[in-house]
């Protein structure tokens, strides 16, 4: 199979755009930081016509803020699509068969909102609260140093653009130093606050606003917990980068896969030799427990590095199991290798 290198030229030509306009900007509040954020992110891929087809991102997400939404991880191959609802306020969205990895569609709102995530092939109709939908399709990277089958998962992606003819997306025009601010000490409060991300499917809900902002800064489009069909994301709060710290759990039961990527402060990966590894690749103890190295050397198992830079880092759950939203395995306060 043929290996394909990383190419972070490739990906920042097709996510950098032209700079936000700032005339007649909208003032960006607590209030309506989510549909803030949703413009900043939905406009990144509006530059590169995704309402108007689905653009595919051929190669692993790079590290750092070329990355085109915070947060972002190396377990698959990103696609996206900006989509008008129709009449009744839906939107239509599907896999085909024929994948050979792990394949999901995931719908957002203007909101910030996340109404549907689907495993596998499907077609689906999706109800919106907005008039414009972000999908996020994903196909999952077994192999980073091989992305064949993911590559080939990627035509299987499926939108229904016929509402969106002659509507182009325009995002909405939000004060950009405003946002930035807000956006800044969001990030800052949610790594002190320790909390996990939690995120809603709609308008009607029973969450704290200020955890659900938080969380749209630090880490923008995840979706409510699914048992067996979403992911549920568990972040740390920042760790010194400056000394060998492991970290041993009990591997969790999620029904796909699981990862650990690591981040900085801003939420963008750790541009590091390596930042991330999932269950695909991780070595485990002889009693089946996982234990993971930060910044021990490569010689120490399962050694991830962050060049002396302090990091957080964000446990994946793919398909997740109750157990796992019960948080029984912990490994998320890692500790000074002594």
């Amino acid at each position: 199979m043929k290996k394909l290198p990383l190419a972070t030229a490739l990906i920042t030509n097709l996510i950098i755009g032209a700079p936000d306009v700032l005339a007649s900007a909208i003032p960006v509040t607590i209030d309506n930081y989510n549909q803030a954020v949703a413009a900043k992110y939905m406009g990144n891929w509006d530059k590169r016509g995704a309402d108007k087809a689905i653009v595919h991102l051929p190669i692993l997400v790079p590290a750092g803020d070329k990355a085109p939404v915070v947060r972002m991880n190396q377990d698959s191959l990103y696609s996206s699509a900006i989509v008008r609802a129709d009449e009744n306020g839906m939107v239509h969205v599907g896999i085909h068969e024929g994948a050979g990895v792990y394949v999901s569609v995931h719908v957002l709102d203007e909101n910030s909102a996340s109404p549907a995530y689907f495993v596998g092939a499907g077609e689906h109709s999706v109800k919106i609260d907005t008039e414009y939908a972000f999908v996020i399709f994903r196909a999952g990277v077994e192999d980073k140093s091989d992305l064949t089958d993911a590559l080939a998962a990627q035509p299987l992606f499926y939108v229904d653009y016929g509402a969106t003819v002659g509507h182009d997306y325009v995002a909405p025009n939000y004060d950009v130093a405003q946002r930035n601010a807000l956006t800044k000490k969001l990030k800052a409060d949610f790594l002190k606050s320790g909390k996990d991300f939690v995120y809603v499917a709609g308008k009607k809900h029973n969450e704290d606003p200020i955890h659900i902002a938080q969380s749209n800064a630090q880490g923008w489009g995840g979706m409510p917990v699914e048992l067996g069909v979403s992911n549920i994301y568990r972040n740390t709060k920042q760790f010194s980068g400056a000394a060998c710290q492991t970290v041993t759990f009990e591997e969790p039961d999620n029904k796909y896969f699981t990862s650990i990527t690591l981040y900085d402060e801003t939420g963008y990966m750790i541009d590091s030799s390596r930042f991330s590894i999932n269950s695909y690749e991780w070595d485990r103890n002889s009693d089946g427990t996982v234990t993971i190295s930060f910044n021990c050397g490569d010689e120490a198992v399962n050694n991830l590095t962050t060049d002396g830079q302090d990091f957080n880092y964000t446990v994946r759950n793919y398909g997740v199991t109750q157990r796992v939203v019960d948080d029984e395995f912990g490994g998320r306060e890692p500790g000074i290798a002594r």
